[in-house]
């Protein structure tokens, strides 16, 4: 018999492992026997490591594999995690390397057997008549059933509201079952209350509300998760309120209860929820890049949906929610449901469990998981070194020697018409994949660089050089290869216009650089980080001397970045035709030099980005010295506007007043577009200075952290919040995650709940609008003091 689904959940209890799957016929349960986890070390160190008496739980085998240093290894294999512990105490104490001991067992199954998200278990049927039925299997493969059409997950939006101390007030479910049936309720602790909604339960206590809410999960019986902070805010607070009523949190399926792997430490990756997926939308919106002022819920639902929360005060909703419990139960499950499903559309706006979807399927990981990039390379890379015949490094190689970043050209600061953004398409992974750039072709690339030393005789150009003395074989290297099936998967989904999958590939091949790069990785070695960035440097000085040799000027060059400038339009015609002419031009130039050269294809390709019709690049700060990583530029869009690209500037930053953004935003606007700026400028100081523009003043950031935990008390939010909990006297306000609200006066910092001091007009035109005004003015041969000057002397 088989079963075929995506897998949920992984785990290894005792010497069994775990998998929950989804199925085309519901969840099941797949068990395997004899789950044993794997490590390796040293043959000669066996012995020595496991003595003449061998524990019970642990047996060795000889491998026909090698470390690096082409030393034989064996497996050590451990019937459960216990005897593994003990054995590894046992090797740090003596000093024994051990390898690929951080891969767990429920791991280390499937991607041995390269299954990442999708499989097929065959074996046999334990037991069918539970709701989720077990299937004890015998082996495993990657599935080729279409589960993306066949399995459909049910998923709810899960959201807590409570009391201050934390105390439950009550629960909201939204979402959908597998079949698509659309469901939403508030279980709310309470008698009475007055036109309730239909979706609302009212339950007697605390208790009977956590009670209730374990049965809904076993009756809709929910795959996946989702919420806002749903892990280390919701769950936590549920784990520690079911815990001080004696409450077993069977919120997991067959039975099994939430717990987490490390006490007190409420994170995604320590939290053990069997069957069943949880996903932050905080946590997998920034793994999918995207970027807001704030990941507050009301920031990002006003941003994507155009709606916010359903209460008055969100800055207050505490008290808020407080009240409403006590005098509004329906508004209360109204505000509770809200929250649910503005979770529920965000995910949908976003498409963002498909992306979640997508990348565990690319990498193995855990359905869920955030992060965990050096993970993800080795679920990719160490099926294939193992068939190679090696197994991975027990540390990196590299200590404190670190590669370059990357290339960074010196601008030439001015404002230009006519910019043309040319990008190298992927570039370290183009880099990567041309090169042949691998930590195993590395090690065999040294070996034969050796061993013609030895004979005195190269035997054909048989590696490829790289830097800080590196060598990479030619012979069946493993990183390129990966690189070349993602990149064509990226093209694929771009054809079948699946972002989220195209995404999730353009991120997972963009880390594989850091990764090689961090120490927290076993691979890291500086030879094979430098031998990407400092090509990187050569491959973008390279190109700005071909460009510059057609006459053109580079006036910019940034990783992968560069920005050329056309200083004679009429010359060149049709601007973009040309611009696409140039980069052709370009790549044969490219793949001409690579074949000559190294006798290498050539995967690097430089692509046409944009066209500004505008482009400002300031200067450093009281210097004539051009800035780097900062530069607004402005190009047409279809309907012929002028759209503005901020980089770098105080327009992209959120430390800086709304009104002081308005203003650069403006004041590039009408430099661009030839409108009055001079005129403009002087009716924001004047505006200012009467009072009109107090609203745009106010600056807000969150607390990081509890305020009594800052070493430095003079940042000017620090300062707001310590004043807002002395003045309200009320301290949660100085708690972390707070958002801090204030104004500068004339007593520098002060809350905006409680004001006494004048603002500070001075403050805000020397330190917020001189310093945008200022770049722009220069153009014009003024200054922000010569500006209002000159409105002093007519006043």
């Amino acid at each position: 018999m088989s079963v075929k689904g995506r897998i949920l959940t992984r785990h290894h209890q005792g010497s069994e492992l775990h998998y929950y799957l989804s199925t085309a016929e519901g969840p099941a349960r797949v068990i395997v026997p004899n789950g044993e986890r794997i490590c390796f070390c040293r043959t000669q160190d066996e012995l020595r490591l496991l003595g003449d008496n061998r524990e019970s739980g642990i047996r060795s085998e000889a491998l026909n594999l090698t470390t690096f240093q082409d030393e034989p290894v064996s497996a050590l294999y451990f019937a459960n995690n216990q005897s593994f512990r003990h054995l590894s105490r046992i090797a740090t104490d003596k000093g024994i390397s051990l390898y690929e001991s951080e891969l767990r067992a429920e791991q280390r199954y499937l991607i041995e057997r390269y299954i990442a998200l999708d499989v097929e278990f065959i074996g046999r049927w334990q037991s069918q008549a539970l709701d989720t039925p077990t299937l004890i299997a015998e082996r495993a493969r990657r599935s080729e059933l279409d589960v993306n059409r066949e399995v459909k997950l049910a998923v709810v939006s899960l959201d807590f509201e409570c009391a201050m101390d934390g105390e439950l007030f009550s629960v909201g479910l939204y979402g959908q079952s597998a079949s698509g049936e659309p469901y939403q309720q508030v279980i709310m602790v309470g008698e009475a209350c007055d036109s309730p909604p239909e979706y609302l339960s009212l339950v007697p206590n605390e208790a009977a509300l956590i009670k209730s809410l374990l049965d809904w999960f076993k009756l809709n019986d929910p795959d996946i998760i989702i919420g806002w902070a749903v892990v280390t805010f919701d769950l936590a607070l549920l784990y520690r309120r079911a815990r001080a009523l004696n409450i077993p949190l069977t919120l997991g399926r067959l039975g099994t209860q939430l717990s987490w792997r490390v006490d007190n430490k409420y994170r995604p990756e320590t939290l053990i929820l069997p069957g069943r997926v949880v996903l932050d939308g905080i946590d997998w919106l920034k793994a999918a890049f995207y970027q807001f002022d704030s990941f507050s819920l009301e920031s990002v639902a006003r941003e994507l949906l155009g709606e916010g929360k359903a209460i008055h005060n969100v800055s207050h909703r505490a008290e808020e929610i407080a009240t409403l419990f006590r005098e509004d139960k329906a508004a209360l499950a109204h505000y509770n449901i809200t929250d649910c499903r503005l979770v529920w559309e965000i995910f949908a706006k976003t498409d963002l469990l498909a992306f979640v979807m997508e990348r565990s399927r690319l990498t193995g990981l855990e359905l869920g998981r955030v992060g965990a990039s050096v993970a993800a390379f080795n679920n990719l890379y160490l099926p294939h070194l193992h068939r190679a015949g090696y197994v991975a490094p027990s540390v990196p190689v590299s200590d404190g020697i670190e590669s370059p970043g990357g290339y960074v050209m010196d601008s030439k600061p001015g404002l230009y018409q006519h910019i043309l953004v040319l990008d190298f398409k992927s570039l370290y992974p183009s880099i990567i994949r041309t090169f042949l750039i691998d930590p195993k072709g590395l090690v065999e690339g040294l070996k034969a660089e050796a061993n013609a030393g030895v004979k005195g005789v190269r035997e054909g150009n048989d590696t490829v050089p790289g830097f800080l003395g590196a060598q990479f074989s030619r012979n069946s290297p493993i990183l390129p290869e990966l690189i070349a099936s993602l990149s064509a998967k990226r093209e694929e989904a771009k054809r079948e216009a699946n972002a989220p999958l195209s995404q999730a590939i353009k991120i997972i091949m963009n880390s594989l650089y850091g990764v090689l790069g961090s120490r927290g990785c076993v691979f890291h070695d500086a030879r094979l980080a430098s031998s990407i960035t400092l090509r990187g440097h050569e491959i973008m000085k390279q190109t700005k001397q071909w460009i510059e040799a057609l006459g053109l000027t580079v006036i910019y060059g940034d990783t992968d970045s560069t920005f050329v400038h056309i200083s004679s339009p009429e010359r060149v015609g049709d601007i973009n035709a040309f611009a696409r002419e140039l980069v052709a031009s370009i790549n044969e130039k490219w793949r001409l030099k690579l074949k000559q050269e190294f006798q290498l294809e050539c995967y690097l390709e430089l692509e046409y980005e944009r066209h500004f019709e505008q482009f400002f690049m300031p200067t450093l700060r009281g210097s004539t010295e051009g800035s780097k990583k900062r530069y607004v530029g402005a190009y047409r869009q279809e309907d012929q506007s002028l759209k503005l690209v901020f980089k770098g500037m105080e327009q992209v930053r959120s430390d800086w007043s709304p009104l002081a953004r308005e203003v650069q935003a403006e004041l590039y606007y009408r430099l661009f577009a030839k409108q009055d700026v001079l005129g403009y400028l002087k009716q924001i100081v004047d505006a200012l200075q009467r009072g009109e523009l107090d609203d745009r003043l106010i600056f807000s950031k969150r607390l990081r952290r509890n305020i009594e935990d800052y070493t430095a008390k003079s940042s000017p939010h620090v300062k707001a919040a310590t004043l807002w909990c002395q003045r309200s006297g009320n301290d949660s306000h100085g708690k972390r995650g707070e958002k801090i609200s204030y104004l500068m006066t004339q007593n520098g910092a002060e809350p905006v709940q409680h004001l006494l001091g004048k603002i500070d007009y001075q403050y805000y035109l020397d330190k917020q609008i001189a310093p945008i005004s200022d770049p722009i003015l220069s153009i014009l041969n003024t200054s922000f003091n010569n500006l209002v000057a000159k409105q002093m002397s007519l006043i």
